[in-house]
């Protein structure tokens, strides 16, 4: 009776120790992706704060004003390992014409101040000729 009482302990101490390696993987995995989506979250703050910035960039390319409406599209809003946001943008609500946006922060003269870089898809290259 004593060994069999023994084995159990130890199956019990086994077990509990593998729970709790589960409940804290389990739980580390939710904090992360907390975090992240709380980063998206200030990353789409900054892009809407930034929304005439990223709009004036795009309409210095048109020359002719045949831009009538840009729409940014907030779940593309990304990251960039290089430094800024990446963001997408269509004009006219037409997704062919499209262009990705890198909404950087740079200090300049001691200040800081938003500028944006990024390409355009070849039908919106062509929209603008």
């Amino acid at each position: 009776m004593l060994r069999w009482l023994k084995r159990y302990k130890w199956w019990l101490i086994i077990s509990g120790i593998i729970l709790l390696m589960i409940g804290l993987i389990i739980g580390g995995i939710h904090l992360e992706e907390q975090r992240q989506a709380e980063f998206k979250q200030e990353m789409i703050k900054q892009v809407r704060e930034h929304v005439s910035t990223i709009e004036d960039s795009i309409r210095s390319y048109d020359k002719y004003n045949r831009i009538n409406k840009i729409t940014i599209d907030y779940d593309s809003v990304k990251h960039n390992p290089m430094g800024g946001i990446n963001v997408r943008a269509y004009i006219n609500d037409d997704k062919t014409l499209s262009c990705e946006n890198n909404l950087n922060l740079t200090s300049e003269d001691g200040a800081d101040k938003y500028n944006v870089g990024g390409g355009m898809s070849n039908k919106l290259d062509d929209f603008f000729k």
